[in-house]
């Protein structure tokens, strides 16, 4: 399920050993990738998979993202997240009990609590009254953990209600079924209760706190699994976003995007440059670095890299050509990053990016 990807260089950097220390030497530190080209393996037009990309190590982690289903947050808070790439939706019933739930709790339910539903209630006669709180079934997409489809895990067991989730959909568009969930709290553990809709008895999985990761994650066929790399082994992720779509002055909906980039929030760093006059990626320095706005919420990149072609547009799907980025990773480093690819140059198909970065040097 998870593919992790090194340069030759790293590669043989680590058969040669030189991760290793001895009494004589102590620990050797590798310095930084100076410059780079990447092709972040999303596998095609359907997208299967999220990539992790480490910038400094070079280094990809490709996991398929239908390999999982929520994600525990290890901090403080008791917050548990739905997989925003598959279109997750949920929300919660008027009970406490999961055994007490049946289907006929549900009637009705695959009618809206679904995001091609959502969608189709568009083009119908009359929109359902029900449309604005479309928004609030899947986790906000600024990454705010205060605004959850699945509200903070109570330490009173009985205040947790039971929640129903639309597990969305497989990359090849079928549908991955729904479920009924219980989450309480054990100590500093969560503790999940699911369920198929219509079972009379429930699975059980404790799930303890990881200090390094931000999340645990979890899968309702295979328990815990590995998802994202540890906290600072990641910088950004190429994946399938579900964001929110404006309708109209009050109304958002959920609506999916491929090609879309989150970078690691809090500790990655952004700047958007505008390719113009004597500003270039080719010749951008460090000595520029103060010259540029950073950002360092999630979606800092997302979708501003490219172009997707509409009907009746004279455009053409692809990169951005006027644009590139200056990034600070999770170490500190600076970096000038340019999009080169978003669609095979044979096929014409999405789901093939490439770019290129290089390390800004005093």
């Amino acid at each position: 399920m998870i593919k992790i990807k090194r340069t030759p260089f790293y590669a043989a950097l680590l058969a040669a050993g030189l991760f290793s220390c001895t009494e004589d030497d102590g620990p050797v530190t590798i310095p930084p990738t100076e410059s780079a080209v990447m092709d972040p393996s999303v596998g095609g037009p359907n997208q299967p998979n999220q990539v992790f990309v480490d910038l400094s190590t070079e280094t990809q982690t490709s996991v398929a993202r239908n390999h999982w289903d929520l994600a525990f947050y290890t901090g403080s808070e008791f917050r548990v997240l739905l997989n925003n790439s598959t279109s997750a939706l949920a929300d919660e019933l008027a009970k406490t009990d999961l055994t007490a739930v049946s289907a006929e709790d549900t009637t009705g339910w695959g009618a809206r609590l679904d995001i091609d539903a959502i969608f189709g209630t568009l083009f119908g006669p009359q929109r359902p009254e029900w449309l604005p709180e479309a928004a609030t079934w899947m986790d906000d997409p600024s990454g705010d953990l205060s605004t959850t489809a699945i509200a903070s895990i109570k330490s009173n067991a009985d205040d947790n209600p039971v929640y129903i989730i639309n597990r969305g959909k497989n990359p090849d568009g079928s549908q991955r079924g729904w479920k009924k969930v219980k989450i309480t709290r054990n100590g500093s553990a969560y503790v999940l209760q699911h369920a198929n809709i219509g079972a009379e008895s429930f699975e059980q999985l404790t799930i303890q706190k990881n200090a390094d990761s931000d999340f645990v994650y979890v899968s309702f066929e295979d328990g815990i699994v590995s998802v994202a790399p540890s906290k600072t082994e990641w910088d950004m992720v190429f994946t399938v976003f579900t964001n929110l779509l404006p309708i109209d002055a009050s109304t958002r909906i959920p609506y999916a995007y491929k090609d879309y980039i989150l970078t690691n929030a809090g500790r990655v760093e952004v700047a958007q440059v505008q390719a113009e006059g004597d500003v270039t990626y080719e010749g951008f320095s460090h000595a520029q670095i103060s010259t540029v706005s950073f950002k360092s919420q999630v979606s800092a990149i997302g979708s501003g890299w490219r172009v997707v072609a509409q009907p009746g547009s004279d455009q053409q799907t692809g990169v951005k050509e006027d644009v590139f980025y200056i990034i600070k990773d999770t170490e500190s480093n600076y970096y000038k990053l340019r999009f080169t690819r978003l669609v095979d140059p044979v096929s014409g198909e999405r789901g093939h990016p490439q770019f290129q970065y290089q390390l800004l040097v005093p």
